[in-house]
């Protein structure tokens, strides 16, 4: 089994042939997927890529919430009730002992002047985080991107080893019919025949493990663009030509590569903008040590069933009879008529609507509050958004380091690839040439099919390393190129 070609590869790879003069279909993989029609694909319908477009979506929603609070909030609330018993008349405060139907209604008004610079921090830091969040999009497209590209990449090399292993199947087989003849003829011993027929299981063995690794990677495409049904059972790639690399590769150097893929990659961008946040996540904590100010107004009104209003006023008067008693049987009593006069008001029922507007009652209001002891709440929350801050100069800082790293080994990478492909590419053409002669020696009769059998494995191995080599070197040369922005082409 040959050893998995690393994720530098696969992105240099990609960068191959997504640069390469391929025009997606209107409909992916009609007569096959490239492998731009599936990175396009994956881009919009892969579920991970979607989760990511959904926190986005969400880190926006957050932005436009925190722009909303600075406009003043207006609520209504209403409430109904019966009573039965004795209770205050909520019109005239009265008690009463009756039953009543009352309604309340009433609406309320705020709007916040000033909070400590928190809503203004607040706005600048969620919108840090909605570019972070677009960024966070674009870095995972690239890492489906990465996995697409490997599993792309590993169907190619598994077809070139189906093809590989068929072409030596097919030689052993007329080797097989060749020396089967032979012995019949009586040249050779039964043994040459046994040997080439085991030689034949082995190559048969080759092909089916080189399937089985193509199917395995062609599942993993599948799994990748989250296909079903159908499309999922007539999947296939188109097969691109992949050119022979060239020999002396004029590499950049990575300090170079680095200063330009530090300002385009979007993961380091998404950290620099999350330190950004950081800092006004600790402005808006600090916040908490200024007083609040705002200001509101309300109104409210209310209806009592068989409630009266009064429309004015009358004056009541006439005579009074009392009666004193001049002794203490209460036998001689004397009677006075004494006059008397009163104002009275005229009251009259009124319906829902008229004691709604006769009720009404109007307020405005100014409210400012001072911070003075909290549990030490404020400061603890500013000591939280300091360790915040430091936390996402780290994850930068990692995150550079990380880029820096990935690019000098792709470097390293790309020189030990190019020695690796002109020594293979020595050892195959050395080994063809054994195998050509010792198919010869073997048709004379001068060797024996063990002698052919291992010269035969150790030129079907060159050409395995050989094809592996080719992809190796090729796309890590032009990984250091996708880093700079630059166009990949072939």
């Amino acid at each position: 089994m040959k050893k998995p070609i690393n994720l530098l590869l696969t992105l240099a790879l990609g960068s191959v042939l997504v640069a390469s003069p391929v025009l997606a279909q209107d409909n992916p993989g009609q007569s096959g997927w490239t492998l731009r029609e599936a990175i396009e694909y994956a881009q919009k319908n892969n579920l991970q890529v979607k989760q990511r477009r959904v926190g986005r979506d969400m880190s926006a929603i957050d932005l436009k919430q925190a722009r909303m609070d600075r406009l003043p909030s207006l609520n209504a609330s209403g409430s109904y009730s019966f009573n039965t018993g004795s209770y205050q008349n909520p019109v005239d405060f009265s008690l009463i002992t009756e039953n009543s139907q009352t309604s309340n209604f009433q609406a309320n008004t705020s709007m916040p002047l000033f909070m400590g610079f928190q809503q203004t921090n607040l706005i600048k830091q969620y919108d840090l985080e909605l570019q972070a969040s677009e960024f966070d999009v674009q870095a995972i497209q690239n890492d489906i991107t990465l996995q697409i590209i490997t599993s792309y990449l590993n169907v190619l090399f598994s077809e070139e080893l189906i093809k590989t292993a068929e072409l030596q199947r097919t030689t052993t087989q007329q080797q097989l019919d060749r020396t089967r003849l032979l012995y019949i003829a009586g040249s050779v011993a039964e043994i040459a025949v046994l040997d080439l027929e085991s030689q034949l299981a082995t190559d048969e063995l080759d092909i089916i493990t080189a399937q089985n690794q193509r199917d395995i990677s062609r599942l993993s495409l599948i799994q990748l663009l989250n296909l079903e049904n159908e499309q999922a059972q007539n999947f296939s790639i188109a097969i691109p030509d992949v050119p022979e690399p060239d020999e002396a590769p004029a590499l950049v150097d990575p300090n170079t590569v680095y200063d330009v893929a530090a300002m385009t990659q979007p993961g380091v961008k998404a950290a620099d903008l999350r330190m950004q946040s950081a800092d006004k996540a600790l402005a808006v904590a600090r916040g908490a040590y200024y007083p609040r100010i705002s200001i509101g107004a309300g109104l409210n009104t209310r209806y009592l069933r068989g409630g009266q209003r009064g429309i004015g006023r009358r004056t009541v008067s006439g005579v009074e009879q009392q009666t004193f008693y001049l002794d203490e049987t209460g036998t001689q009593q004397q009677v006075f008529f004494v006059p008397f006069s009163f104002e009275q008001t005229i009251y009259q029922d009124r319906n829902m609507l008229e004691q709604f507007q006769d009720n009404v009652n109007k307020n405005a209001f100014i409210s400012a509050s001072f911070p003075i002891f909290n549990g030490f709440l404020a400061r603890n929350n500013v000591q939280r958004a300091k360790l915040g801050q430091l936390k996402a100069r780290l994850n930068a800082d990692v995150e550079r380091n990380r880029l820096r790293q990935t690019i000098e080994q792709a470097y390293v990478d790309a020189l030990a690839a190019q020695r690796k492909y002109a020594a293979a590419k020595t050892q195959v053409t050395a080994l063809e040439k054994n195998y050509k002669n010792a198919e010869l020696r073997l048709n004379s009769g001068v060797i024996n099919t063990v002698d052919f059998y291992v010269i035969t494995t150790n030129y079907r191995r060159a050409q395995s390393s050989l094809i592996q080599a080719k992809y190796e070197y090729t796309f890590k040369l032009k990984v250091l190129d996708f880093y700079q922005g630059k166009e990949i082409t072939l």
